[in-house]
C-alpha cells in the first residue's frame, strides 16, 4: 500500500470514495497514525491498517479528506504520509 507517491499517485487522490467518507473511520485512521509517531510508511500501513480493516479504497477517501482539510504534512519520503501536529492533538 502506497500512502504518498509521486503526485499522491494511490493515497490522497480524490475519488468518488471521498464523498462517502464515515467520520468515525477518519478519526480511527487518524488516531492510528497518530499512535504510530504521526506518520506511517508504506510497508507499516500494509501491516497495520488491513488488521484494522481499511481498505485502500476507504483510505484513499479519508486521507484525500485530510489533505483537503490541510492535516497532511509535506514529506521528503515519498512512500510516508505525515499528519500535522495539529491532527495528532
Amino acid at each position: 500500500m502506497i500512502l504518498r507517491g509521486a503526485a499522491l499517485t494511490l493515497i490522497g487522490v480524490a475519488t468518488a470514495a471521498q464523498a462517502n467518507v464515515d467520520e468515525a473511520r477518519l478519526e480511527q485512521l487518524v488516531a492510528i497514525i497518530c499512535e504510530n509517531g504521526g506518520a506511517m510508511e508504506t510497508s507499516e500501513a500494509a501491516q497495520i491498517l488491513p488488521a484494522q480493516g481499511f481498505t485502500m479504497e476507504e483510505t484513499q477517501g479519508i486521507v484525500a479528506v485530510l489533505e483537503e482539510r490541510g492535516q497532511v504534512a509535506p514529506t521528503a519520503g515519498i512512500a510516508t504520509l505525515k499528519l500535522t501536529a495539529a491532527a495528532c492533538r
